[in-house]
């Protein structure tokens, strides 16, 4: 049985007035629907509020479709597979808590 995207329902979750969406985990954890292409390497921090990490995401592809870009977002992949792994989570964790 192939996944089906359409079939399950995706959050989205705003911050500094852009959408993002959970993505995936390896490759890129989050997407964003820009109107602009936005560069490569930039980087932007997401808050989630007193007491909670503020993580930061780089781009890591964009491809334009239709009038928008689909902007694809990655954690920081330095350091050890189970430190990048621990970012990943850390993100997961941070975002189903807003749901």
């Amino acid at each position: 049985m192939a996944f089906d995207r359409k079939s399950y329902p995706a959050a989205n979750f705003w911050f500094d007035g852009h959408e993002y969406r959970w993505s995936g985990w390896f490759g890129c954890q989050l997407e964003s629907w820009e109107w602009r292409t936005v560069r490569a390497g930039t980087q932007r921090v997401l808050d989630f509020g007193v007491g909670k990490p503020q993580i930061t995401m780089t781009v890591a592809s964009t491809r334009r479709e239709g009038l928008k870009v689909r902007t694809t977002w990655a954690v920081a992949n330095h350091g050890t597979h189970d430190e990048h792994v621990a970012r990943i989570v850390e993100l997961k964790a941070a975002l189903q808590d807003l749901v």
